[in-house]
């Protein structure tokens, strides 16, 4: 493999515009550590639908969990490139394991953002949430709100100076772990002018009254934690409120509209590492007494995987260099979103069809894209959302 192919799977499609040279220096090390670190127990980890606390304490070692979080809490205090990067290579060994990395780089940011005038939470829940020792979980979907998040039914009532909390979430990642310390809680406290107030809550998910499920059985992400949490009278004291009263959604929200580009950077993840794995597959292949190279239908889809990991890349680091230079994002995230997800699923199936039967068995990284990549058309907001987005920002009611 000549060294410009090697360099374009290494580091994706050149972005020099978009990408300083310590996005890339940084590229490098994450690089490096998911394919000698994370990449070697992917499939095993995959297979025992097992979470690895040990790979959790090396990656806190090397910073990811901590990277959006301010330097004067414990934390990097990088730009969104930089967790792009981060989670862009993770993906491309581990979709798993990027999704741990996402969720909890994510969530340290927004407890940064609604405890901003809280020295007191940020003193004691910032330091070990952004070295990855205390995991901090986002608790917003109920399994009659995804998409709908204002139709949420647990609720938060005073109770004095208290907060007493009853209700459910589902789908929580990040949120039966070793590590799993906290959950930032969204739950409605009123009505006002005829509209549900929704606020938010820091909870211990040790107090009383809270019960942590199950851990699903998931098509995919199968390494990743994901449970239920159940709420029976929790009571909270009024510390625990993060902001005002009913503006908890609102505000985490508007904040949030820049993770969804940190998932299209998982999705242009797994489509490189489809294309990488599609690659070795075909090389080491022969059909009717020639190299499956030699094809002209392999050398099409290799060039499809590339096109597709081109674009990826150029809309993901387009939105990300916007939101680091203040500039609006909503469109831009929305379509990175919809296109690097859909993407990845067509990826998948590619570098599956080009394997053949080595393509569905073993564990390989195609067959476990297939089910990692059909959840990401899914989180941080479905293919349909992204596209009633995208109309609405033309003007379009959908």
């Amino acid at each position: 493999m000549n060294s410009d192919v090697q360099s374009f799977l290494d580091g994706g499609h050149s972005l020099p515009w978009a990408l300083e040279e310590e996005h890339r220096e940084w590229q490098g090390v994450v690089r490096e550590f998911a394919r000698e670190v994370v990449g070697p127990g992917a499939a095993q980890r995959a297979a025992e639908h097992r979470f690895d606390p040990d790979l959790c304490r090396e990656a806190g070692k090397l910073g990811v969990f901590g990277l959006l979080a301010p330097p004067e809490h414990g934390g990097a205090g990088a730009d969104l490139r930089t967790l792009c990067v981060t989670v862009e290579e993770a993906a491309a060994v581990d979709v798993s394991f990027a999704a741990t990395v996402h969720v909890q780089a994510v969530s340290v940011a927004l407890l940064g953002h609604l405890a901003a005038d809280r020295p007191d939470i940020l003193a004691e829940v910032m330091p070990d949430a952004a070295r990855g020792a205390s995991f901090v979980a986002f608790g917003l979907t109920e399994s009659s709100s995804g998409s709908d998040a204002g139709s949420l039914r647990t609720r938060a009532v005073r109770d004095g100076s208290d907060w007493v909390i009853s209700g459910s979430k589902e789908f929580i990642s990040n949120s039966g772990t070793p590590f799993s310390r906290y959950v930032i809680l969204f739950a409605v406290t009123g009505t006002a002018a005829g509209r549900t107030e929704i606020s938010t809550f820091l909870v211990p998910l040790d107090a009383e009254g809270v019960t942590v499920g199950q851990d699903y059985d998931k098509l995919g992400w199968r390494s990743a934690d994901t449970h239920p949490i159940y709420f029976d009278e929790v009571r909270v004291p009024g510390s625990a409120l993060l902001g005002r009263p009913g503006e908890g959604l609102r505000a985490a929200l508007s904040f949030l509209t820049w993770a969804r580009i940190a998932v299209a950077a998982v999705g242009t993840g797994v489509t490189r590492g489809c294309l990488r794995h599609a690659l070795e597959l075909v090389t080491n292949r022969e059909a009717f007494g020639r190299p499956l190279t030699e094809f002209q239908n392999t050398s099409f889809r290799l060039a499809d995987l590339v096109a597709l990991a081109a674009q990826g890349r150029v809309l993901t680091y387009d939105a990300a260099w916007k939101r680091d230079h203040g500039l609006p994002i909503e469109r831009e995230a929305a379509i990175a979103k919809l296109v690097t997800s859909e993407a990845a699923n067509e990826a998948a199936a590619i570098a599956t069809q080009l394997g053949g039967g080595h393509g569905v068995v073993g564990g390989g990284l195609a067959s476990r894209a297939h089910q990692d990549a059909r959840i990401l058309t899914i989180v941080e907001g479905t293919s349909e959302v992204q596209r009633l987005l995208i109309a609405r920002s033309l003007g379009v009611a959908g």
